[in-house]
């Protein structure tokens, strides 16, 4: 029997319905909004510079166009395999793959069909593949082989080119040579030179470089004979990489060729070698010109000191990759019209786009090494920059050689005269430049950025769950030689990786007018000239009339950000709001929208930085910042929380320790000039009172550092300081404090006074103090013995919009108001001395949720901010805060409520009897402070029985609701199957919902207050045996983490949103193919000379060559966007009447039908050869099963022979015993 106050609360409570608008199942709609992240590690990339696209392979053989903002083209290659190269034949739309089965695809970007490009052609490789060669101005793609060899495949055809036009192994005649020669080491005759890399003459189509393992050979396409070859010799005790030790290093050696570029005017290219060296050479003399290695020339000539100095082992990498990129020069005709805007220069201008930066290196060129690096060099890329070619006057020379002076003038043009490094986290494993436009010249000429991908960061902590380990960075290129490399930002597909990894991210939405805040004085044009500079293609959103309901208001679709946390310390911040999905509504009438801005659009100057936090000297004695110097692997962000009216970031940290960011607009640029000139000065007067007082005697061997002089650091011409040395071979020493040490640690920091534990951080310098964005403003320790010693501890994080902060660790309570700061509730279990007055321990279980509202409780009419901390026990306190005097001070006791339906409660919500939620946001805080001091009046007090706010709590397996926070129990939902996990009320047009989603990959519905059950979306979770972590917004809208690959955003209220994913369209076919004309016009006369009596053939010439006189004309493709031809048997009809123009001739129609023909044979091939490969997978799974099967059979057999030996066994002797007396 109930009591009458439960009686009239339960009745009170069944006439509220807060969702009259969501009842029905027809108010819900799953819908997928974009998914994050490549979905495996990077294995290959590729550019084109004509249309402005970046392609992009994965291990799992997934690949990914991206372009223009919100151009992004996914799909998988067939079988998940790994695809280990890719090629684009610029400016046609032809992306080449081939994959870990060497099996070559090619796929045609002007045709995609439901968001797959059509695959044109396809082919099963002979041999292993090991490199891949293109040129725009050829159909032709290069394939070279692990056995020498190099095949030709007719893109446009989709056949291989004849077996007379294969390149054989030009290496073993080589090798033959140095056999029947008796040198000391040369191969065995079993032994199969491998082709390592190929390079087509920048100039000359005709000529093709090919590196094999011994040295390089020249091939000329056109009379299929060998030109040159190169051998890089290291003579006996010459230094060569500095590998070689003892009998070796007094050898002759030829180490290994591993990779090519070519200089872009075609007279020098470059050889990369295992031992690390680099060999240059002319195309028309064999002897090399220089061996060099990154830091001295000439390591092939022997030295006194080469020879008799004792030295170990250098261990120098080899070189994996070079890319030799030139410049345009500036004309006199141009500058004198002012095109340049200014004078040549060889530092990056100071504009923001990237399409108009102009970069002269008055004829100089750079080299790009990945590779080649000793043990204590610095980690990166190393790029060196090189002197014009001064052409000397004509002279004369043996054949096949070059004269002297040009051969001196040669080497002056690849002496270093600066030498630049991009930094990256770990060794780079690739790199890629991005030309402006200009597809020729081996994609190296002009580029404007470079893509380096690299290694796992050692000092990032390492995921359970499937990542990608391996970090991808862009950064401006050509490098400055007055300040640091400058990145980009990728787009959003490849920023997952790495230490870009994500280890959880949330969805929260934000008021209008906080909006206007975050982007405030954020220039669309600054974001623009931060991204990596790709155009390519255009995507236009796409309306579903089928989807609709509704109109939504602006509160039904507030601004939505995505809070992202990675594994190197940062949180980041993304605009994930409607408005961006639906693109730029076009200024003429009819005309398509097209989307502007990425999906989720990076807002990188929000972006907070814990490890620039943690640096701050006034943070030095927390346990986070000690466990960032000894063991950062170990350290990792925990929890994030979000206050969107304050706009305030709360960070919990796995050693316990809080941080909290604080909003603020960005400095000018002349007061940071200004601070940073008074910090230099003091800096500088510090340094020499210090030398002064030293009491040294004689004169002071420490020369006094000139102020202000920017000269004086020049003396090594290096664009990025090289980080600290440390081995890339052995393992780092990281000495630090044991676990005991942090535990006990932690153990002192429980008996801390509450106000020592906070730690001011106002001032703490950030990485770009003249942007908008979150600035650290405090930290405070909190560290649990739990934490400290490595273990998992439940932790939860509760930031109000009105400035109130609570979190909690295990059982532990801490509670700061955010406007002193201070300190005014520490409740750690075990303490000898409470924190609070009049406050004890009550349990010790661990604390579940927390959660902040504004409201009365029982008799308490005062709405004030009150603190509801549930724990796994079943038991709710109830802190309040009172303002006195302008101070908020916490009650003395708290309310305690224990209930059974709130054991193990992970969230709970407070409402009004409108179904309005009583967050602790400003709105509530007025009405709450203005009621406040209305009380003592009649209108203060609400009636004896009267609903003020109903409590929903979510537990694994129940939902409950109760009256008044402390009343009784009105509604109640319990399925002891569901295993309920997040949970959040939905608001829409002024109604209410709960959504719950559980461990079984699924959404459920349930009505307000009563808990009725609406519906259930079941969603795909892709081969993971969970959910993920959820992140629900109150809007409807959810964030689903997977793990570090699979990242997923998607709605419950799919109305009125487009489709996904939009209409992409990748290939514009009004962009013209530049023409290959010479860029470099000062080595003109040089050009002539040495090409002058030769003939320069065009690529339709070479392509004629290479085709032979039998090569089938090109594929019949449909015009883009058409559908394929269908072509049906009819009858002979009647002629049509003469026209104007005639009626076409036999020839044609003849000529027609053997097209058509051609075209259904190349398809009929295509589906031919795709069976194939599914026959293929097929044959080799059931191949397993039978084996499987054949196994299971023997072993029942055997069982079954054993089984019958036993009873046959016991059977004899049960006979036996029985025949006994």
């Amino acid at each position: 029997m109930f009591s009458s106050k439960t009686r009239k609360a339960l009745e009170t409570a069944s006439l509220l319905d807060h969702s009259q608008l969501l009842r029905s199942a027809q108010a819900w709609q799953l819908g997928q909004i974009a998914t994050l992240g490549l979905g495996a590690e990077l294995t290959a990339m590729t550019y084109d510079p004509v249309q402005s696209l970046l392609a992009v392979g994965t291990e799992h053989g997934k690949l990914v166009v991206l372009g223009a903002p919100g151009v992004e083209l996914a799909w998988d290659v067939g079988l998940p395999t790994k695809i280990r190269h890719l090629a684009f034949k610029s400016g046609s739309g032809f992306l080449c793959v081939v994959d870990a089965k060497n099996t070559l695809s090619v796929f045609d970007l002007q045709r995609v069909e439901n968001g797959k490009p059509h695959r044109d052609s396809s082919l099963s490789l002979r041999s292993n593949v090991t490199c891949l060669e293109s040129s725009a101005s050829l159909s032709f793609l290069f394939i070279g082989g692990k056995d020498g060899t190099v095949d030709l495949y007719d893109i446009d055809r989709g056949i291989l080119a004849p077996a007379e036009a294969r390149i054989p192994n030009l290496w073993l005649s080589q090798e033959e040579i140095l056999r029947r020669s008796g040198v000391p080491g040369a191969p065995s005759r079993r032994h199969i030179p491998v082709c390592t890399d190929i390079k087509i003459h920048p100039l000359d189509l005709n000529l093709v470089l090919i590196a094999y393992e011994g040295g390089v050979a020249l091939w000329n396409l056109a009379t299929r004979t060998v030109e040159r070859t190169y051998e890089f010799v290291v003579p006996p005790g010459a230094p060569g990489g500095g590998n070689d030790s003892g009998e070796n290093l007094f050898a002759e050696r030829r180490s290994p060729v591993t990779c090519l570029a070519w200089r872009p005017d075609g007279l020098v290219f470059a050889a990369g070698h295992e031992d690390g060296t680099i060999s240059f050479a002319s195309s028309e003399d064999e002897m090399p010109v220089m061996i060099r290695t990154l830091e001295r020339a000439d390591v092939n000539k022997t030295t006194e000191e080469d020879l008799f100095a004792d030295r170990e082992p250098a261990n120098r990498e080899p070189v994996f990759r070079l890319a030799w990129s030139a410049f345009p020069q500036e004309s006199w005709f141009s500058s004198s019209l002012g095109k340049s805007g200014g004078p040549a220069s060889p530092a990056l201008p100071a504009s923001p786009s990237l399409a108009d930066e102009k970069t002269d290196l008055h004829g100089g060129t750079m080299l790009t090494i990945m590779g080649g690096v000793l043990p204590d060099d610095p980690i990166g890329l190393h790029v060196l920059e090189f002197a014009a070619y001064l052409a000397p006057p004509a002279a004369t020379a043996k054949p096949g050689s070059i004269p002297l002076p040009v051969r001196e003038a040669l080497r002056n043009s690849i002496s270093p005269v600066a030498h630049h490094l991009y930094p990256t986290p770990a060794p780079p494993e690739d790199f890629l430049l991005l030309p402006r436009n200009n597809p020729h010249y081996g994609l190296s000429y002009d580029p404007t950025a470079i893509i380096v991908t690299s290694g796992r960061d050692p000092r990032c902590p390492v995921l359970s769950a499937a990542h990608a380990a391996n970090n991808i960075e862009a950064f401006a290129f050509p490098p400055s030689s007055t300040r640091a490399p400058r990145p980009l930002v990728l787009p959003p597909g490849l920023s997952f990786s790495g230490k870009d990894t994500c280890s959880a991210a949330q969805v929260v939405t934000t008021s209008s007018l906080s909006y206007r805040h975050l982007v405030h004085q954020f220039d669309v044009s600054d974001e623009t000239g931060e991204r990596l500079p790709l155009h390519g293609g255009r995507a236009s959103p796409v309306a579903r009339a089928t989807r609709r309901g509704p109109p939504p208001t602006l509160s039904d679709q507030p601004p939505r950000l995505l809070l992202t946390s990675h594994v190197d310390l940062t949180v980041r911040v993304w605009d994930i709001s409607t408005p961006l999905l639906w693109g730029h509504k076009p200024a003429v009438e009819g005309a398509e929208a097209r989307i502007e801005h990425d999906f989720p659009r990076p807002l990188r100057h929000l972006d907070v930085d814990v490890k620039a936090t943690l640096s701050d000297p006034r943070a030095s004695e927390m346990a986070a910042a000690r466990l960032l110097k000894e063991r950062p692997w170990e350290l990792d962000i925990d929890k994030v929380s979000f206050g969107e009216e304050n706009l305030e970031v709360a960070v919990s940290l796995s050693t316990g320790d809080l941080l909290v960011y604080r909003f603020a607009y960005g400095e000018h640029l002349a007061t940071i000039e200004l601070d940073r000139a008074e910090a230099a000065d003091e800096l500088d007067d510090t340094i020499q009172d210090a030398l002064h007082d030293m009491s040294l005697d004689g004169p002071s061997s420490i020369p006094a550092v000139p102020r202000g002089d920017p000269t004086s650091h020049a003396a090594r011409r290096v664009s990025s300081p090289p980080p600290p040395h440390r081995s890339r071979f052995n393992s780092i020493a990281h000495p630090g404090q044991s676990r005991h040490d942090s535990t006990a640690s932690a153990v002192h920091q429980a008996e801390l006074d509450p106000q020592d534990r906070h730690v001011d951080l106002a001032g703490a310098a950030v990485p770009r103090p003249d942007l908008d964005g979150f600035r650290p403003v405090a930290a405070f320790h909190f560290s649990s013995p739990a934490s400290a010693s490595g273990l998992k501890a439940r932790s939860r994080l509760a930031l109000s919009s009105v400035g109130f902060l609570a979190a909690s660790n295990e059982a532990s309570l801490i509670v700061i108001d955010l406007r002193g700061p201070e300190v005014v509730l520490v409740d750690v279990p075990g303490t000898s001395a409470p924190s609070t007055k009049g406050k004890g321990k009550i349990d010790s279980s661990a604390i579940t949720a927390l959660s902040w509202t504004i409201c009365a409780i029982g008799e308490d009419h005062d709405r004030s901010p009150r603190l509801i901390v549930t724990q796994a026990s079943g038991l709710t306190r109830v802190f309040e805060l009172s303002n006195v005097g302008g101070s908020w001070y916490l009650s003395d006791k708290a309310v305690s409520v224990q209930h059974d339906s709130t054991r193990g409660a992970f969230a709970t919500f407070v409402v009004d009897k409108a179904g309005n939620e009583l967050v602790a946001d400003a709105q509530n805080l007025q009405l709450a402070l203005t009621h406040q001091a209305a009380l003592g009046t009649v209108e203060s007090y609400d009636p004896a029985g009267a609903i003020t706010s109903l409590w929903v709590t979510v537990a694994r397996s129940t939902l409950a609701c109760y009256f008044n926070l402390d009343g009784p129990r009105t509604a109640v939902y319990e399925d002891e199957h569901a295993q309920f996990e997040k949970a959040v009320i939905v608001h829409v047009q002024g109604c209410a919902a709960l959504v719950v989603q559980s461990r079984n990959c699924t959404l459920s519905m349930f009505s307000l207050p009563d808990l009725t059950y609406i519906a259930r979306a079941k969603f795909d979770t892709t081969l993971h045996d969970s959910a993920g972590v959820f992140s629900l917004a109150p809007d409807g809208d959810y964030c689903q983490y997977l793990d570090g690959l699979t990242i997923r955003l998607g709605t419950l209220r799919d109305l009125y949103r487009p489709a996904f994913p939009p209409r992409i369209v990748a290939f514009d076919p009004s962009i013209a193919v530049p023409a290959q004309t010479s860029a470099l016009q000062a080595v003109g006369s040089v050009l002539g000379t040495w090409f002058g009596g030769k003939r320069v053939y065009t690529g339709a010439e070479i392509d004629a060559i290479l085709g032979g006189p039998k090569r089938p004309p090109p594929k019949s493709r449909p015009a883009p966007g058409a559908p394929p031809p269908i072509v049906t048997a009819t009858k002979k009809a009647k002629a049509p009447a003469p026209s104007a123009y005639g009626p076409p001739s036999s020839a044609a129609i003849v000529q027609g039908a053997s097209d058509s023909a051609r075209s259904i044979m190349a398809s009929t091939n295509a589906a031919l050869e795709q069976r194939g490969e599914y026959l293929n997978a097929l044959s080799e799974r059931l191949g397993g099963m039978a084996n499987d099967a054949a196994t299971f059979a023997k072993e029942t057999k055997k069982t079954a022979q054993q089984e019958a030996a036993k009873r046959s066994i016991s059977g004899a002797w049960g006979s036996l015993l029985n025949r006994l007396p």
